[in-house]
């Protein structure tokens, strides 16, 4: 691998972790057993996997069922590391599970029924750990800067980590979606890609560093001014055109943007010095806003934030309290006005 010079290895591998035990506490005899096991099965064979569809049918022949996976034609360096087990939230292999060698005709014993209903579910959000393998299927960056990637994301406050889980920020939407909208060529995977071999081209010796220069920036900058001349109210737009079926979702029925309040207004995308919010495009006539929630958050929490409670009644002067959400945040308001 490219990346192996900046690999982490044991100075003697005649040093195995179990001669270690009583020199290091817990801590460093999992992690010099990991470096050790690691350093060891990258000098090891290839494992060779056969994937598999195993098809299991009743003696009657009433019912039937299927399994795909992986089975282990040879172990190679599977025998001494399976990565992934080093990590206990990374997510499970997108081939399916490891299956034992099964031939046609093979007799099964039941050993357990089990009823479960299973639904469909989206995958699940990144974690440091499949973000940096997603980065590396995609060939973005290098070992060097996943993690300055991932503190930047999160010392931005683009992202946020929830349960070992990265959840996207109203900055990170509105930054991703300016991005996408405003310069979608040089944001593409295989721009990023593509620029890291040109760039190793250049180290090797076969291109000219001013060529990758020029052929990246002449366009860019051109791409730069254009959009700097734009208004703010086309940046806006924009956003909610990108944003729209994410702040707005649909019934299918009703008007996902029609004003609650008016009736007649449209809801979009407005920014303050406070930050982004959702607004009526009958302001001032109508004062109706509520705050930036794309998908309410996990399990769909903050969907109350959306729109206006009542929260009482004043006994003094018998009107209505209401908790609101404004541009600048939660307030309360006595009266419907």
């Amino acid at each position: 691998a490219q990346e192996a010079h900046e690999a982490i290895r044991p100075t003697d591998l005649f040093r195995v972790p179990a001669e270690l035990r009583g020199q290091l506490d817990d801590d460093q005899r999992r992690l010099y057993d990991l470096i050790w096991k690691r350093t060891v099965a990258s000098q090891m064979a290839a494992a060779l996997l056969d994937r598999v569809v195993v098809d299991i049918g009743s003696a009657d022949g009433v019912v039937g069922l299927r399994a795909t996976g992986q089975t282990v034609a040879f172990d190679g360096f599977l025998k001494l590391y399976q990565e992934g087990r080093d990590d206990p939230s990374s997510d499970e292999d997108e081939d399916g599970a490891m299956l034992p060698p099964l031939t046609v005709g093979d007799p099964l014993k039941q050993l357990a029924v089990s009823p479960l209903q299973h639904f469909t579910e989206p995958p699940p959000r990144y974690s440091e750990a499949s973000l940096v393998k997603k980065m590396e299927e995609l060939g973005i960056g290098r070992p060097s800067t996943y993690a300055n990637i991932i503190s930047v994301l999160q010392n931005r406050s683009y992202v946020r980590l929830e349960q070992k889980r990265f959840v996207p920020e109203d900055k990170g939407w509105l930054v991703n979606a300016f991005l996408v909208e405003k310069f979608g060529h040089w944001v593409e995977y295989d721009f990023t890609a593509q620029l890291e071999n040109q760039l190793d081209d250049v180290a090797g010796g076969s291109r000219f560093w001013k060529d990758v220069l020029r052929d990246f920036w002449v366009p860019f900058a051109d791409r730069l001014a254009e959009v700097g001349e734009q208004r703010q109210r086309e940046v806006i737009d924009a956003l909610d055109h990108a944003l729209g079926p994410l702040l707005f979702p649909g019934d299918g029925e009703t008007d996902p943007r029609l004003c609650p309040r008016c009736g007649e207004g449209r809801l979009g995308l407005k920014l303050s010095g406070f930050g982004p919010f959702i607004g009526c495009s009958r302001y001032p006539d109508c004062n109706y806003t509520r705050a930036f929630t794309i998908g309410g958050g996990e399990g769909g929490e903050g969907e109350a934030q959306r729109s206006d409670r009542l929260l009482g009644v004043d006994p003094a002067l018998a009107e209505e309290v209401w908790l609101k959400i404004g541009r600048f945040g939660p307030y309360v308001q006595r009266g419907s006005g």
